[in-house]
């Protein structure tokens, strides 16, 4: 996530998920195979196998045109029906921005414009509601996105997205960090990996006390995220994964990150694996091993 307001949406044209071709030639091989038995049936009526192939051969082609065009008509509909979604989703998440955009302007200015620590702290606590607020609307952006559109995979380093994440989490001045992961090329979608490394160390703050480190190391493709919090028992790390579930329902928060999470993972191919202890931490692993650039 970049941090800053803005649509993610792309203004193009959108193009189906997937392409026509392969369901195309599934049609014209059901359509074969339909002439096949019928073929059969007839061959015991006399029917010899060089009217078959002459058949066969009108036959094909005048199926696959007709395919095509069924499956243009039916491709094109549902195409024409997302671009209106896209269209109707871009303006809900503008209309959304502006006044965002609004309350994040005057929060500065009163910032400025005041040194009582009473009317201080009250801006930081409005300021922490609008960063979560700006953390949704990135999640919402994307998740519409990645809905719509295939999310493009790229090449990057795992170690340059870490450190930029625990970066903006160290802005918060709460946990200390200690980094220890070294370059690791990958191959995953950027921004989907980003949301998730916020969730896991979101987590791991929430659950520590703020004078607790929350360490990253990397043991060959296998990124480790330690916390010395609360800690989860068996029965909290069988329903980690449940969407809406809080293991602590004190904590602030809807119980959906490490459901998306997961999701994400499984998508990309990443390994996830939650350790944990009672009253002595979490760590979370992600296993790189498939996704290395090779």
């Amino acid at each position: 996530m970049s941090g800053e307001w803005g649509i993610v949406l792309s203004g193009s044209r959108m193009k189906p998920k997937g392409s026509i071709l392969p369901l195309l030639l599934l049609y014209v091989v059901a359509a074969a195979g339909m002439l096949l038995v019928a073929f059969l049936f007839f061959q015991s009526q006399g029917t010899n196998w060089s009217q078959f192939w002459i058949a066969l051969v009108i036959f094909v082609p005048v199926s696959g045109a007709v395919g095509y065009l069924l499956l243009t008509e039916a491709l094109g509909g549902k195409q024409r029906q997302d671009e209106r979604l896209e269209h109707l989703t871009r303006e809900i998440l503008h209309e959304i921005n502006l006044p965002v955009s609004t309350i994040q302007s005057n929060l500065q200015m009163l910032e400025v414009r005041t040194d009582e620590p009473h009317n201080l702290k009250r801006i930081g606590r409005a300021k922490e509601a609008l960063e979560r607020l700006q953390r949704l609307y990135d999640e919402l952006a994307y998740a519409i996105r990645r809905e719509l559109h295939a999310i493009p995979k790229e090449t990057f380093d795992l170690a340059e997205v870490v450190e930029r994440r625990v970066a903006v989490h160290q802005e918060m001045r709460r946990n200390p960090f200690v980094v220890e992961v070294s370059s690791l090329p990958i191959v995953a979608d950027r921004i989907g990996l980003e949301q998730v490394l916020d969730n896991i160390l979101e987590n791991a703050m929430k659950y520590s006390s703020s004078d607790r480190p929350i360490r990253l190391s990397l043991e060959a493709t296998r990124l480790m995220i330690r916390d010395e919090g609360v800690g989860m028992d068996a029965a909290q790390i069988a329903r980690i994964y449940e969407r809406y579930y809080q293991g602590d329902s004190h904590s602030p928060g809807e119980g959906i990150g490490l459901a998306l999470v997961k999701r994400y993972c499984d998508e990309a191919g990443i390994g996830i694996r939650i350790d944990s202890t009672p009253g002595e931490g979490t760590t979370v692993v992600l296993d790189f091993a498939q996704v290395i650039q090779k």
